[in-house]
């Protein structure tokens, strides 16, 4: 009872408040008081939206709600908000839910697998405060969701399932597939004839298709006729993601910078040096762009449009070592030919006016080539809360940026497409960020191992995203940690192997941009790195082998189930290691001290063993003549343990006595992939 006494007091005098507000008098508020009286203006604003007009823009009507949801979130006394006023904003989340999935329908793709976690949590929590019959009044559209789940989730299982196995058929016969002399021509013909048969989505799933590509060239040396040119054509954009938090320290300087683009341009000879250059990132509720506010910015420039408010932006050069000016950056860009969107991460601030600074501070520059959002970001401020980007919102963003310059271009990221514009095109680039997967073509679950789109694999899933926006051209931003764990296992360079993969799944045009967070990686771009950066880079690879979290190849080995990639990534990590002094090996093994650091050492070296059984499970039986290089690499690799782990090793690696005759054998780990593939059930987020 007392309770309830002090909340009806307080919620009075709350009122009390915003009535000698509107009566314009002057009273002391405390900051605590302040903030419910804004929260409940911010509610008892939603009373004028009109939820039925067809033709209002969702984003008018969801955006005021969430904000209004946030600022009460973050009270520290919610109860102080009148109990009808919480009933509006309900009951307004529910009436936004409904119009949400109305325009997310038809429920039919992989994407709409990877949002129905959002919609499900936002149903949920209305559930938990209306109830059930409520809750199904305001958002009748929910019927759909339960549809999706009980039909389209198990086709889409089912096409995956069974444009897997064709393409592992596939993959078998190239993985087979012997090519030492002109003889053996044949056998590539036939690869290449199965793998051309192989619809585009199967074709995703192949992620032996170099072995292909190098026995074509070697036969076309051998008869002396012109070598074919495999690089794909549609890699139009090569460079690097940068942010003030994902390089490290010290921050790269100009020069630096200039050989990461010059790199990545050597990868993709006819792409153009292109850099997503993050200078406003997220910070409390809105964004902190990385340089002081410019004198240029006043009252009354802000006042010139009625859009621009300085609310939830902040203003500040980086505080990071080695860090120049941005100013500095672009100079250098201008004079090398490199291409920079400047990108933010915008919270609960104003894009148009975020747009309208950086456009005043920084468009003289030739190199700014246009503005980019994260998605993801937009009216959210933790993990996986920011709002999809309706076309209405779009074709606004894109006209606004077009007024500075009819050249730039808008840029929109994220991890699903279904957050970007389902119709609105012009010429933005659309970019994807998705990480943390389990491997190339879903032989082994990542991460977030129930969501659907995991199990669809990296290759195929950007394949998706791709298709989605098969009119524009799309930006691939990867390299993320996570995904170290298979990419590692590609053919040197491995950032090139990766990249001429996703452009051969890919229709369009596309761009391939590494993201700064492996930057400074020894398989990446070494040079950057000092010899206490490689060592921290080799501990944190093997901190994947503890068998907890995310750590997924730790997790797979523990319980018996590492795969063929697995075990190379293994090999790997060997080789880093092994290319160390032992003054620097001695070092690295010192540095694991904490609990976690030694169980993930433990599981670095119980993996040794593991992994050789895995490799000779993998060998064709019989032996044919291309298979004696990839037996002596076993042995080699056999002979580097110790004694201990020897005695772990249970397969006998087989005597390279080849035969000519073909083979049936499953290489590469795929029937143990085939098997957790079956697995795929359930739907759930993946975070970028």
């Amino acid at each position: 009872m007392e309770k309830k006494i002090k909340r009806l007091l307080s919620s009075v005098l709350l009122m009390s408040f915003l009535v000698s507000m509107l009566a314009g008098q002057k009273i002391e508020v405390h900051a605590a008081d302040a903030d419910a009286e804004l929260v409940m203006e911010k509610i008892q604003a939603l009373q004028e939206l009109d939820f039925s007009d067809p033709d209002q823009d969702l984003s008018e009507v969801r955006e005021p709600v969430v904000y209004a949801r946030h600022l009460y979130s973050k009270l520290e006394d919610p109860s102080v908000i009148p109990e009808d006023m919480v009933r509006i904003l309900e009951e307004a989340e529910g009436k936004v839910l409904n119009l949400w999935i109305q325009e997310l329908m038809p429920l039919d793709s992989f994407m709409d697998s990877g949002m129905m976690w959002t919609v499900d949590e936002q149903y949920s929590a209305l559930t938990e405060e209306l109830g059930e019959t409520e809750a199904a009044e305001l958002v009748p559209n929910y019927q759909a969701v339960d549809e999706f789940y009980q039909t389209v989730v198990p086709q889409l299982e089912e096409k995956k399932r069974t444009d897997y196995a064709v393409a592992m058929s596939v993959q078998e016969q190239i993985d087979q597939m012997q090519v030492l002399d002109l003889s053996d021509q044949p056998e590539a013909e036939a690869a290449r004839n199965a793998y051309e048969s192989l619809t585009d989505d199967q074709k995703a799933y192949v992620t032996n298709y170099p072995l292909l590509k190098k026995a074509e060239t070697q036969i076309a040396e051998w008869e002396g006729s012109e070598v074919p040119d495999f690089a794909p054509k549609n890699i139009v954009y090569s460079g690097s993601r940068s942010s003030s938090y994902g390089v490290g320290t010290p921050w790269l300087s100009a020069d630096q910078w200039g050989e990461v683009a010059s790199d990545m341009q050597g990868y993709f000879p006819d792409s153009q040096s292109t850099m997503v250059w993050i200078i406003g990132s997220l910070k409390d509720d809105g964004v902190h762009l990385e340089f002081d506010r410019p004198d240029w910015l006043t009252e009354e420039w802000l006042a010139e449009k009625p859009y621009r408010s300085l609310d939830n932006i902040a203003f500040g050069e980086p505080d990071v070592e080695g860090h120049a000016s941005h100013e500095d950056y672009f100079d250098y860009f201008d004079e090398k030919g490199i291409r920079v969107y400047l990108q933010v991460e915008p919270g609960f601030s104003d894009v148009k006016t975020l747009m309208d600074i950086l456009m005043e501070e920084y468009g003289s520059h030739p190199c700014i080539a246009g503005f980019g959002v994260d998605v993801e970001w937009y009216w959210g401020v933790e993990e996986d809360s920011g709002l999809p980007v309706t076309d209405a919102l779009a074709e606004d963003w894109d006209t606004h940026l077009k007024e500075w310059n009819p050249d730039y271009r808008l840029f929109l990221k994220h991890y699903n497409a279904d957050y970007l514009p389902p119709t609105y095109r012009s010429d933005i680039l659309f970019v994807d960020d998705s990480q943390s997967f389990g491997s190339m073509n879903g032989d082994a679950l990542g991460q977030y191992d129930e969501n659907l789109d995991d199990v669809l694999g990296f290759i195929p899933e950007f394949r998706e995203f791709a298709k989605t926006f098969a009119g524009n051209e799309v930006l691939y931003q990867i390299g993320y940690g996570p995904d170290r764990m298979w990419y590692y296992t590609l053919d040197e360079p491995v950032i090139q192997s990766l990249g001429e993969r996703l452009a051969e799944v890919t229709d369009q045009n596309c761009g391939i941009i590494w993201v700064d967070f492996s930057l400074k990686d020894p398989m990446t771009f070494p040079e950057l790195m000092s010899r206490e950066e490689q060592l921290d880079a080799l501990k944190e690879l093997i901190g994947y082998f503890r068998n907890a979290d995310s750590d997924m190849v730790g997790k797979r080995f523990a319980a018996g189930e590492a795969t063929y990639t697995d075990a190379m990534f293994v090999k790997r990590i060997n080789q880093l290691v092994d290319e160390l002094s032992e003054e620097d090996r001695t070092s690295l093994r010192s540095s694991f001290v904490t609990e976690e650091e030694k169980e993930a050492l433990a599981g670095y070296e119980d993996a040794q063993a593991k992994a050789i059984d895995i490799r000779i499970a993998a060998l064709p039986d019989p032996l044919r003549e291309k298979d004696e290089p990839i037996v002596q690499e076993i042995r080699n690799d056999y002979d580097r343990l110790t004694e201990a782990q020897k005695a772990q090793v249970t397969r006998s690696i087989p005597d390279a006595q080849p035969s000519s005759a073909g083979s049936s054998a499953i290489g590469w780990g795929i029937l143990s992939a085939a098997v957790i593939v079956l697995l795929c059930l359930g739907i759930r987020k993946r975070k970028a």
